[in-house]
C-alpha cells in the first residue's frame, strides 16, 4: 500500500471477518490474525494455518482447541509498519467486543503508535456480517472518501446489518464468544443436543451478542425460521444484500438457501465465505450463517467487488 495514492487512510482488521489473506491483500487491508491453539501448538490463522489444514488437524485435538485475540504487540507491530509506510491515519475495524476483546487490545496499542493516528471501530459483528462492514469501508476508502465520512457510513451499515448462524450440535458458543440462549431447548447440555442432533438458530443482536432464538433437530424448520426472519427484515428496509458463511461441506448451505428462493422479498447474494479456523472452532465444522443488510447501504455488486475471489468476479 502507498499513502501517495488517493486513499486517505489505511485499514486494519482481525481475522474474525472470515476472509482469506489473499482477499484482504487484494483489498489493501492489513491483517492482525487471531491465534488458534491446538494441543501444545499455536498458530496465527490465515498465516500459519488455513482452513483446510484446520479441518485435517482438529480431529486429533478434540477438547484441546482454543482461540485467542491478537496481542497488543501484534497490533502495535502492524500499526507502526503502516505509519512507517507513510500512512498518517489508520482505521482499525474489529469483531464485536461482546464476543472478543480484539478491539480492546487494539485500543491499548494505539497510544504507543508513533507517526499515525489510529481510530478503532467495534463493528458489533462477526464473520460475514463483519465482512460486509469491511467491504463498505474499503469501497469508500478506494473512492477517495475522507476518514470521517467513510467511518460514519461503515457504522451506519454496522447498525443496520444482521447475522443468523446455525452452529453444529456440539458447538460451544461460550468458548470465546459471549452468548445467551432462549427457548424450550435453549438450556440443553451439549451432550443432549449432540445426541438428539439439535441445532440452534443464533442471531447476532444489534449490540453484538450471540443469542439463540430457535432450535430443532429438523434443518428444514430452522431454515424456514431463518427465511421468515429475513422476510420481516426486508419488509422494514426493502431489498437485501446478503453474504453466506460455511465451515466444512459447502453443500450444507443448500439447506438454508432453498427457502430464500422466494418472491416474498428482494435479495441478492454478494459472496459465499469459507469460515476461518477460529470460527470453525467455535461454531463447529458444518456450521452455516447468513449476514444481511439493506441494499441501500451496500449493494451486492459493491460487496462482491471486495469479498469475492478475483477469479469469481
Amino acid at each position: 500500500m502507498s499513502a501517495a495514492s488517493k486513499k486517505k487512510f489505511a485499514i486494519v482488521c482481525d481475522s474474525s471477518c472470515d476472509l482469506p489473506l489473499s482477499t484482504l491483500e487484494r483489498a489493501g487491508v492489513a491483517l492482525v490474525p487471531l491465534v488458534v491453539r491446538m494441543g501444545h501448538e499455536q498458530f496465527r490463522e490465515c498465516l500459519d494455518i488455513d482452513t483446510p489444514t484446520f479441518y485435517r488437524e482438529s480431529p486429533k485435538h478434540k477438547g484441546q482447541i482454543n482461540t485467542y485475540s491478537p496481542s497488543e504487540v501484534d497490533f502495535l507491530t502492524v500499526y507502526q509498519a503502516l505509519a512507517e509506510q507513510g500512512w498518517e491515519r489508520i482505521v482499525s475495524l474489529h469483531v464485536s467486543s461482546q464476543m472478543r476483546d480484539a478491539g480492546e487490545v487494539a485500543r491499548s496499542a494505539v497510544s504507543k503508535v508513533q507517526g499515525a493516528k489510529v481510530t478503532v471501530i467495534d463493528t458489533h459483528a462477526v464473520s460475514a456480517e463483519y465482512a460486509l462492514v469491511l467491504a463498505r469501508l474499503v469501497r469508500d476508502r478506494d473512492a477517495g472518501m475522507d476518514l470521517y465520512e467513510a467511518v460514519e457510513r461503515a457504522q451506519a451499515l454496522s447498525a443496520s446489518s444482521r447475522m443468523l448462524m446455525i452452529p453444529t450440535p456440539d458447538a460451544d458458543l461460550a468458548a470465546g464468544i459471549g452468548h445467551k440462549r432462549s427457548g424450550i431447548l435453549g438450556h440443553m447440555s451439549m451432550l443432549q443436543r449432540r445426541a438428539l442432533n439439535v441445532r440452534g438458530l443464533v442471531k447476532v443482536t444489534p449490540d453484538g451478542q450471540a443469542e439463540e432464538i430457535f432450535s430443532s433437530s429438523d434443518m428444514a424448520r430452522i431454515a424456514g425460521v431463518l427465511a421468515r426472519t429475513l422476510s420481516r427484515y426486508s419488509a422494514k428496509v426493502g431489498a437485501i444484500t446478503y453474504a453466506e458463511m460455511y465451515s466444512g461441506d459447502p453443500r450444507t448451505l443448500q439447506k438454508v438457501e432453498k427457502p430464500l428462493d422466494t418472491n416474498e422479498f428482494e435479495s441478492a447474494c454478494a459472496a459465499v465465505l469459507r469460515a476461518n479456523p477460529s470460527t470453525c472452532a467455535q461454531l463447529g465444522i458444518g456450521a452455516v450463517g447468513i449476514a444481511y443488510a439493506p441494499s441501500s447501504l451496500i449493494t451486492a455488486e459493491e460487496a462482491a467487488s471486495v469479498l469475492k475471489p478475483k477469479a469469481a468476479q
